[in-house]
């Protein structure tokens, strides 16, 4: 369900140059629906974590897909770009609830010593999704028109359903999940938001937050506007969505990476190399000359380490949390990504407004990962300092 999810979330950045030529509107007119897609999400994740306290997680993701599914099948009779905008809100909102519930679940399912990996796994359906989306994509967009993409987002999800029922096993809500005490310290609370920011926690919680909203701010510049930037590398509008898959296969072997490198290096180093891999990637942009070829290659490097940090903030959250928090803190620090996803296609389409060159875009985007690779090393070297502090005494 979550590769279907990053499919449906993505839809919109596939599509993106074909609606601009056949609408005949501007490259940055494309910002509101980008935008109402983030913002949609972000009142998913934010609902995902009180809902599944009123219902199992399993009857929360099956409801919420089968609303996703509807609303991804409403999209083919937008007109315009207010109705397309209002339409990718609402079907964004229930994409925003699968995916907290989808990886909580998937978390709580694996023994504490995998539950990193378990995360990492998990999530990395949404750059599968991505993947195989863009290829298709442009399969589909070439042969039967944009509306193809958004009628395939709508009908896989419903033929899925009944995957759901019977491969999710029966759960209880989360209401009265135990907490780990060592973890929130002197706080007693019981799933409620505030105890994310408990003594204990809100250390955690700062950091979780700031490598979710910086890496979903550099994630969804590209994830949205790569598409159309490469049309000034000479793509055609159906080729571009290739752009979306390459940085999506990149996003799946920077999920690989994290994954066998997690268990060796822990969550935090493992995210450094990746971003370090993206960073030299994105310095590779600034070289003249390159062909399409190697654009491909340089955006494959770059979903790499911007993907791995998404996933990177899911698994921060699941490894910090306890039990009781888990779907909660998941939620919240995708919302809180999220809040990242609205600001950096908008800022992407201010700057391309302003008729600022794709490659200086892209070599912006290394000051909030360099942010993040420094936030990173801080949270591991105060890890390490408070285990070896437990040691002593």
């Amino acid at each position: 369900m979550i590769a279907v999810d990053g499919f449906d979330t993505s839809a919109i950045a596939y599509v993106a140059p074909a609606l601009t030529h056949i609408w005949h509107l501007p490259h940055a007119a494309m910002t509101p629906a980008f935008i109402a897609t983030s913002v949609g999400a972000v009142l998913g994740y934010l609902l995902s974590g009180a809902i599944a306290k009123r219902m199992s997680r399993r009857s929360e993701i099956a409801l919420a897909t089968l609303a996703f599914a509807a609303f991804s099948l409403l999209t083919v009779v937008s007109s315009g770009i207010l109705m397309l905008s209002v339409i990718r809100f609402f079907t964004a909102v229930c994409l925003g609830l699968v995916v907290p519930a989808s990886i909580s679940l998937a978390a709580d399912s694996a023994p504490d010593h995998a539950r990193a990996s378990a995360t990492i796994a998990a999530a990395t359906g949404l750059s599968a999704g991505s993947a195989f989306g863009g290829l298709l994509s442009a399969k589909l967009i070439a042969e039967f028109g944009w509306e193809a993409v958004f009628i395939a987002g709508g009908l896989v999800p419903v033929l899925l359903l009944p995957a759901i029922r019977y491969a999710i096993p029966r759960e209880q809500t989360q209401t009265s999940a135990p907490i780990d005490m060592h973890r929130t310290i002197d706080d007693p609370v019981s799933g409620k938001t505030r105890g994310l920011l408990a003594p204990g926690l809100v250390t955690d919680t700062t950091t979780v937050w700031l490598v979710a909203f910086l890496g979903f701010l550099v994630t969804y510049l590209f994830i949205f506007w790569t598409p159309m930037l490469l049309l000034s590398y000479g793509f055609t509008a159906s080729s571009a969505a290739l752009g979306a898959a390459a940085s999506a296969f990149g996003g799946i072997t920077g999920n690989v990476l994290l994954f066998l490198l997690e268990r060796r290096l822990g969550v935090q180093r493992s995210l450094i190399i990746t971003i370090s891999i993206t960073m030299v990637c994105i310095a590779g942009f600034q070289m003249d000359g390159l062909s399409q070829w190697a654009v491909l290659l340089l955006i494959f490097g770059v979903g790499i380490g911007t993907t791995s940090a998404c996933v990177g903030q899911a698994t921060l959250a699941t490894v910090l949390y306890p039990k009781a928090l888990r779907t909660t803190g998941v939620g919240y620090a995708a919302a809180v990504g999220r809040f990242g996803a609205i600001i950096g296609p908008s800022l992407g389409g201010f700057l391309i407004s302003l008729g600022m060159s794709a490659q200086r875009i892209v070599l912006l985007s290394c000051v909030p990962l360099t942010i993040v690779a420094i936030v990173l090393i801080f949270s591991h070297t105060r890890i390490t300092l408070q285990r070896k502090a437990l040691t002593l005494s």
